[in-house]
């Protein structure tokens, strides 16, 4: 698949799972988030997609649901999506928080969050946290690679690393490594 088709994939994915939830203060695997904080970082993430392109201003933080959480996350993506189809974009280069990078790894921000926080939707609604698998296990080779056997701190964003069961799925598996404890337990 080409990184824009995985970012559909994903985006798709997590936007069915926006659109099925029920209560929007339940908690979730992410220290302090519920799942209306959760998708709020999805939404706010893709308006800052403009910025980082050079084609837009800055995303500043704040509620980016409004009153229909579910709507206004879906435009959010419409709007990433655009950015991130305009022509030239994935080739060439744009500045991140993470420094000067190749566009397309803008999409691959993008896929990495919506397998990242899909799963702690999916985990704190009850749904299947058995997502994407193959963009699970991409996306676990591009943390594992960023961070290595660096220490992470606990409450942090992403905590140390927890023991995965061994019929975990590739998300499950990315989910423990970025220290995700599910809520179900």
């Amino acid at each position: 698949m080409t990184p824009l088709e995985d970012f559909d994939t994903a985006a798709s994915t997590v936007t069915g799972l926006v659109s099925a939830v029920t209560d929007w203060r339940a908690p979730t695997a992410c220290a302090d988030w519920d799942v209306r904080a959760v998708v709020n970082h999805l939404a706010h993430g893709n308006a800052k997609v403009a910025f980082w392109a050079g084609a837009g201003p800055p995303a500043p933080e704040g509620d980016y649901l409004g009153a229909s959480p579910v709507e206004s996350f879906a435009a959010s993506v419409l709007r990433a999506r655009s950015v991130l189809a305009s022509p030239g974009l994935l080739t060439r280069t744009v500045t991140t928080p993470l420094g000067e990078v190749p566009g397309v790894f803008l999409v691959h921000m993008r896929v990495n969050e919506y397998v990242v926080h899909g799963w702690d939707i999916a985990d704190a609604t009850g749904a299947s946290t058995d997502l994407l698998p193959d963009l699970a296990a991409g996306a676990l080779e591009q943390w594992r690679s960023r961070f290595g056997t660096a220490p992470r701190q606990e409450g942090g964003p992403f905590g140390p690393e927890v023991a995965a069961p061994e019929e975990a799925t590739a998300a499950d598996r990315l989910a423990a490594f970025l220290g995700r404890r599910s809520v179900r337990s």
